[in-house]
């Protein structure tokens, strides 16, 4: 019989509550009674964060209020914040539900596994490198953007404690997350994918966004290994560092096209490893580049990570594709800053295109502060090779008014009002078109499946 990942008493006593529990087993742990299954523990959140947590996307619901659904889809226990009637599932009742609870039982989990773990942060591509990660054998890494608050906690409470490694992705919306995401997470090795201009609006500066993203050290133990690209520096971490990128220990030493894909070779401290990514890109090698430098600093063969590097394909929203009515739609549109747009527009730049037009749909990038415009305008130094562009949202005038008239598709200032029908009528079969922009800009309202689904009808439509 396959052991439980946690039992209900376990848990009990992982939170210090006393009293008699079922040694009921645990398959997973959730926050989101939409997501219960039979044999989960539910985490009842409030809908306003504790701990001085921020969400973007807080609710007016509280979790509790939702004790019994997640009952009914076949929760076997559940933390809450008081006893609720007329639950006939054990009820493990702490303070904070977040804190005392969903906190409390990830340092548990953590405590419970010797293994290697892997945390990384960055401004661009943290996803994708964890994925990348992941992709080792043996390994659990964070579902998803599973990256806040209550993200990382949820991470630990299911990671495999019989897994080869873990991998633990870490992100902020506010200063000092990351800091204490780190420390729950105590990594072994922490990865710093990345510095750029995002969340300049919170932070105020590159040198407060790089402290932010080197303070993932705080969580490292003495021996533990930072990893960094070339081009930051951390003089606030006095342990080891091991780098990547060119120039480094870890660095590509060639690559060879084969239409989207690209066969890579490379040196990891010396090591000669070679792997492949489809699709290929400047920005995807030096993801698999970092995700290599991590494993072997933890202990773990690169080799047996490039192997696998072939089958890490892209996550939705973040390069995804498809080809509707001969026209390549390429979902980019989760999230943008000046690094994703800039890696974005390159990467489209380099695609092989038989016939039509290579085009970008572009968004807002917010959070940026007062150099916002400056930002915006700099994409026009990216749009070499790119025949045309549609610009959405106030920001992206700035860009739009640099444009020449004959790369110019249009502007609308208000990404909720842009009709994809009117979008579809501007492409034509061999197009390649490119959407990205912050995620309140194409992401929340679903713009790119009403555009493919705009360009179905028009094929539907058709005589």
């Amino acid at each position: 019989m396959t052991q439980p990942l946690w039992t209900v008493a376990e848990v009990a006593r992982a939170l210090g509550i006393v009293g008699s529990f079922p040694e009921t087993p645990i398959d997973a742990v959730t926050q989101d009674s939409r997501l219960v299954k039979p044999g989960m523990l539910f985490v009842a959140l409030s809908g306003t964060p504790s701990g001085g947590f921020i969400s973007s996307f807080a609710s007016t619901r509280d979790g509790w209020e939702f004790a019994a659904s997640a009952e009914a889809s076949g929760a076997v226990a559940m933390i809450v914040p008081y006893m609720i009637a007329g639950l006939k599932v054990p009820q493990l009742v702490v303070k904070d539900t977040l804190i005392d609870g969903l906190w409390t039982l990830a340092r548990a989990a953590r405590a419970r596994f010797s293994g290697p773990v892997v945390g990384l942060t960055g401004s661009a591509g943290k996803t994708s490198v964890k994925e990348f990660i992941g992709a080792y054998p043996g390994a659990f890494a964070s579902p998803a953007s599973f990256n806040n608050f209550w993200g990382v906690p949820l991470t630990l409470c299911n990671a495999d404690p019989r897994a080869s490694a873990w991998v633990v992705e870490m992100g902020m919306n506010q200063p000092n997350e990351i800091r204490r995401l780190s420390e729950l997470a105590k990594p072994t090795v922490a990865l710093v994918v990345n510095v750029k201009p995002v969340h300049l609006e919170k932070l105020g500066s590159l040198d407060a966004i790089r402290r932010e993203k080197v303070s993932i050290a705080e969580g490292l133990p003495p021996n533990g290994t930072l990893v960094l690209p070339n081009d930051v520096d951390a003089p606030e971490w006095r342990g080891k560092v091991v780098r990547f990128g060119e120039g480094t220990e870890t660095h590509e030493i060639g690559h060879t096209p084969h239409g989207e894909s690209w066969d890579v070779n490379a040196s990891v401290r010396g090591q000669r490893v070679t792997f492949s990514l489809t699709p290929g890109a400047p920005h995807r090698v030096l993801n698999a580049l970092a995700a290599l430098a991590s494993v072997d600093a933890a202990g773990l063969d690169p080799a047996e990570l490039a192997q696998n590097l072939a089958g890490v394909g892209i996550m939705t929203g973040r390069g995804v594709e498809q080809t509707v009515a001969g026209i390549t739609v390429i979902d980019d549109s989760f999230n943008g800053n000046p690094a994703s747009m800039a890696a974005a527009l390159d990467s489209l730049v380099a695609r092989p295109v038989s016939r039509g037009r290579r085009i970008a749909i572009l968004g807002d990038m917010l959070e940026l502060g007062a150099d916002a415009p400056a930002y915006h305008k700099e994409m026009a130094g990216h749009l070499e090779g790119i025949d045309a562009v549609y610009c959405v949202g106030p920001l992206m005038r700035n860009l739009h008014d640099l444009l020449p008239k004959a790369k110019s598709l249009g502007w609308s200032e208000d990404p909720v009002a842009l009709d994809p029908s009117q979008i579809a009528r501007l492409l034509a079969v061999g197009d390649v078109v490119v959407i990205k922009g912050s995620k309140k800009m194409f992401w929340v309202n679903k713009f790119v499946s009403r555009l493919v689904a705009a360009l179905q009808a028009d094929v539907a439509a058709q005589p």
